[in-house]
């Protein structure tokens, strides 16, 4: 008898439904596992405690006691309900990340940088993780046995994920959390600009945020949550690597997408009055120019809006 069986035959005799074909079938089940050595046996104290227990789970109404099995099927819970659970709640973890044990006991790394260059970064599962100029991520020193969590806390990362049995998870500032199993992707967050996107380039990852129905995305399909939308899109896969790659590509992107990208490459924050959802600019140029050689292009081929870059304080101005 298969696993789905036996449990929603133990749920049927539970609730007094089984007919007497399906009670004659789980009790040739039970007679089998009875004579199965590896059950092991149990003292009478044992017997009568496990008794007590699943008697009120089990048989919890009197008129459904009547009915049951007897006592072997107590003894066989001893053995057969502890898998039962654990498998349910590891089904459930793979299902709803977010309900993943807690990890504020876990000595967490922190890495931040404060360069202008990527850093590379080996993680304790040897997943190997691109960090963008400015940016900072953490992660515990070594990964638990139920899970692999990693913090973005600003800026812009590409994972390039080990598989292993124990769910990858990304979390930003924001609480967007992005889950997989072996696969390849980018993260970028902004506390500043209220940004968080995430964009695939192989495999598939599971994105969700509270209030949010958790989207499945494939290769090329990105996710961007702002303040108050959150947008689906798909990216050619050449652009979305191009960052790792010294190069900065944007292809008919908004404002928001432009102050994005001078954030995560330059680490500046700008600010402007302008929609941010408006725009339309598309950009090639090697990572390695100065931030006021991008501004000048930047202000040469903008137009709905034409804007103009100013510094004031340390603070890029939109106008």
């Amino acid at each position: 008898m298969d696993k789905g069986t036996l449990l929603a035959l133990l749920e049927k005799f539970r609730q007094g439904e089984c007919t007497p074909e399906e009670e004659a079938l789980l009790s040739e089940w039970l007679d089998a596992l009875e004579r199965d050595n590896d059950v092991p046996e149990l003292s009478a104290l044992e017997m009568q405690q496990i008794k007590k227990n699943m008697q009120q789970q089990i048989w919890p109404d009197p008129a459904i006691r009547r009915r049951r099995i007897g006592l072997r099927i107590v003894r066989i819970a001893a053995v057969v309900v502890p898998l039962i659970i654990g498998g349910y709640f590891a089904q459930q973890y793979l299902q709803h990340p977010s309900r993943q044990l807690p990890h504020s006991s876990l000595d967490w790394q922190t890495v931040k940088n404060t360069s202008g260059q990527l850093q590379k970064i080996v993680l304790p599962d040897n997943t190997v993780a691109l960090l963008g100029p400015y940016s900072t991520i953490q992660y515990p020193e070594h990964f638990p046995d139920n899970a692999r969590p990693v913090k973005l806390t600003e800026g812009k990362a590409f994972f390039d994920v080990i598989k292993d049995t124990r769910p990858f998870s990304v979390e930003d500032y924001s609480g967007v959390r992005t889950t997989v199993l072996g696969t390849s992707f980018t993260i970028e967050a902004s506390n500043t600009l209220h940004i968080s996107r995430v964009a695939v380039a192989t495999g598939k990852v599971q994105v969700e945020r509270q209030g949010t129905k958790p989207a499945t995305l494939g290769p090329s399909e990105r996710l961007t949550f702002s303040e108050q939308s959150v947008k689906q899109d798909s990216v050619a896969a050449n652009d979305l690597l191009a960052w790792t790659k010294g190069e900065i590509i944007l292809r008919n992107a908004t404002l928001q997408d432009l102050l994005l990208t001078i954030k995560n490459q330059y680490g500046i924050t700008a600010t402007t009055a302008l929609d941010v959802h408006q725009g339309n600019y598309t950009l090639h140029i090697p990572a390695t120019m100065t931030l006021q050689e991008v501004l000048d292009i930047i202000e040469k081929i903008s137009y709905r809006p034409k804007i103009h870059f100013s510094m004031q304080h340390e603070q890029l101005q939109v106008n």
